[in-house]
């Protein structure tokens, strides 16, 4: 009797680690229905507003018509991203901007008046510099999908 207790409890936290335990980011799909072409980003410095800050661009093809793009996790940044859709192609943006005034740093995201999580606040992913997540929707469904090996251009300086 006591083995077959050992053997239920055995099944019993076996089944619930390995088959109940929800997937809170699902990296699952084995072939996302999108292709990255380009993944670029760059960083902006501005004295006359004082402002500097980030930009990132990913443009890829994609294969359903049930897609949305909603969230890039770059650079210890939270960045709602601002799809472009043409054909079967599409361009996401997304950046960071810190307005520097009197000596006090406030930082913002001015894309589509979706606010950036600021650096004090954790995102759920440990990454590299260039490395992000970018979070896809399909049937109202979220995944996710990790970007590696993205290329830092020039720092532009704006007057």
């Amino acid at each position: 009797m006591t083995n077959l207790k050992n053997v239920t409890l055995f099944l019993f936290i076996a089944l619930f680690s390995f088959g109940f335990t929800p997937n809170e980011y699902d990296f699952s799909q084995k072939k996302a229905p999108f292709t990255i072409v380009e993944k670029s980003y760059f960083y902006y410095v501005s004295g006359k507003k004082a402002t500097n800050g980030f930009k990132i661009q990913i443009v890829g093809t994609f294969e359903t018509t049930n897609l949305e793009f909603t969230t890039i996790y770059f650079q210890n940044r939270e960045l709602k991203v601002v799809p472009n859709f043409h054909l079967n192609k599409f361009t996401l943006v997304g950046g960071y901007t810190t307005l520097s005034s009197k000596d006090i740093l406030v930082d913002e995201i001015t894309l589509n008046n979706k606010v950036a999580k600021k650096s004090s606040d954790d995102i759920p992913f440990e990454l590299e510099d260039d490395q992000a997540v970018l979070v896809y929707q399909i049937n109202g469904k979220d995944f996710y999908y990790k970007l590696s090996g993205i290329e830092r251009l020039e720092t532009v300086y704006y007057p």
